[in-house]
């Protein structure tokens, strides 16, 4: 596993390469006590969701600006936060944010003769409704979802996120990873059924 703050280790599923310090992306971490948004590096990664699953310790943020719970920006920023990652509930990037490289959905490396299909996944935590689409293994019911430990982040796009404290409380993310330790509930979006509560936006 490689440290968030430096590299003496490196998981041999990420890619080789040097690691790039100017190669970084703008992220909000969501937790049920915190909501920051900064700059975080990707180090030898090109994908977010490959950096969360393949390190380890607290998630290093520059430029980090505490956010209130609607996602309004406050006055207080840090140069440097260090956030322990179990705290956080799911990771967001807004649409201009996500970065062009691929968010790892629909890779197959790990099973190259099958393939993955989209799926719409309505997940619940603590503290929110989120709903998005991630790519799964065609035979992949639900159950087997919730029962996989691994990924630890799973990363859904044009995902949405609900507050279930303030249910005006609405937020729309190009790219969400949800920390698969946080998640209460879990459902496929065919399955759920019932009216549609994430459409409209306060953001």
């Amino acid at each position: 596993m490689m440290d968030w703050g430096n590299s003496r280790q490196i998981d041999s599923l990420g890619p080789p390469g040097p690691i790039d310090s100017k190669r970084r992306e703008t992220i909000e971490l969501i937790g049920p006590h915190l909501r920051v948004r900064g700059e975080i590096s990707l180090l030898r990664f090109t994908r977010l969701s490959d950096l969360f699953n393949h390190s380890s310790g607290f998630v290093k943020l520059t430029g980090a600006q505490l956010l209130r719970r609607n996602g309004d920006p406050t006055g207080l920023v840090v140069r440097e936060l260090m956030v322990n990652p179990d705290e956080i509930t799911f990771v967001g990037q807004r649409e201009g944010d996500v970065s062009t490289a691929q968010a790892g959905l629909a890779s197959g490396m790990d099973r190259p003769l099958m393939e993955r299909v989209p799926r719409e996944l309505v997940i619940f935590t603590a503290g929110h409704t989120l709903v998005g689409t991630t790519y799964l293994f065609s035979e992949t019911d639900i159950a087997s979802f919730v029962d996989s430990p691994d990924p630890r982040f799973i990363p859904m796009v044009s995902a949405t996120a609900r507050s279930l404290a303030d249910r005006r409380v609405i937020s729309h993310f190009g790219l969400v990873l949800v920390n698969r330790t946080q998640i209460t509930a879990a459902s496929l979006r065919e399955l759920a059924g019932g009216a549609d509560e994430t459409g409209v936006s306060v953001d």
